[in-house]
C-alpha cells in the first residue's frame, strides 16, 4: 500500500487550484468538500477530482482526477496526477478535470445494502397472536 505525504500547497498553486475549484462548482452536480487539507470534488456521489487546499498529495504541484477506464498514461488504474508547474497548464489541467467530471456521469451509484431481517435487532420485532415475529413494515397478519 502507498501511503501518501500531504506536502504543503504553494500559495501560487492554491491560487491556481482556487480559479479551477470555481470553474468546476460551476458544472451541473458538482459539489466540494474539504478532506485532509485538500479540495474534494463531487459529481453527485462520486469523487472525480482532489485539489491542494492547505496540503497536496504526491507532489506540491501536483493536482489528483479520477482515470478514465480506458486511460493507459496513468500509472495508478484509479486515480492520475498532473503536474500544474506554470500557468500556461491551467487550461490543460481543467481540461482533464472535465474528462474526468464526464466520465464521473458514467460510474452507476453503489447500491445501499440490503438489510437482512435475520440481523436486524429483536427489539424492533413484535408478536403476534399465533407467536410468529413481525418486523417494523411487515403487513400484520
Amino acid at each position: 500500500m502507498k501511503y501518501h505525504a500531504l506536502l504543503p500547497a504553494t500559495p501560487q498553486m492554491r491560487d491556481w487550484c482556487s480559479f479551477l475549484g470555481q470553474e468546476m462548482l460551476h458544472w451541473p452536480g458538482v459539489k466540494m468538500c474539504h478532506l485532509f487539507g485538500t479540495c474534494a470534488f463531487y459529481h453527485r456521489k462520486v469523487m472525480f477530482a482532489m485539489l491542494p487546499g492547505e496540503r497536496s498529495l504526491d507532489s506540491s504541484t501536483a493536482i489528483s482526477f479520477r482515470a478514465s477506464p480506458t486511460d493507459q498514461a496513468c500509472q495508478d488504474p484509479d486515480w492520475c496526477t498532473f503536474e500544474l508547474t506554470n500557468r500556461d497548464l491551467v487550461g490543460a489541467a481543467l481540461a482533464s478535470l472535465e474528462k474526468a467530471y464526464r466520465d464521473s456521469m458514467l460510474h452507476p451509484f453503489a447500491a445501499p445494502p440490503i438489510r437482512s431481517k435475520s440481523v436486524m435487532n429483536f427489539q424492533n420485532a413484535s408478536y403476534c397472536e399465533s407467536g410468529a415475529r413481525l418486523w417494523p413494515g411487515d403487513p400484520a397478519i
